[in-house]
């Protein structure tokens, strides 16, 4: 794959968590709902990468987090990611909630 991006809501990254399990590990169903739903990507591509770089935390106690699945969370302010592999480099971009905040006097 060369030069290739995917883009995940948090919705999808729910459900790709799902699988972050040992059950579908060592079943391979991962393997099946990336090939139906992400053709051409690899969980070692996305929710490794996603931890490395701090995008998902595994047991976060912050209150700034929301759950996943399986004991992986990510920033409530997060509303999605892209992750882009170009010339066998990664790359993520995170979407963020724009907050406007009024300073009160």
């Amino acid at each position: 794959m060369k030069d290739e991006s995917l883009e995940l809501s948090v919705e999808d990254l729910l459900r790709l968590t799902s699988y972050a399990h040992w059950i579908p590990m060592t079943q391979g169903l991962y393997r099946t709902y990336f090939e139906r739903n992400f053709p051409g990507w690899e969980w070692n591509q996305v929710i490794p990468v996603l931890i490395k770089n701090k995008n998902l935390v595994i047991n976060s106690k912050d209150p700034r987090h929301r759950a996943l699945s399986h004991g992986l969370y990510i920033a409530r302010e997060i509303t999605g990611v892209r992750v882009r592999i170009q010339d066998e480099k990664t790359e993520i971009e995170v979407r963020r909630i724009k907050i406007n905040s009024l300073n009160q006097q």
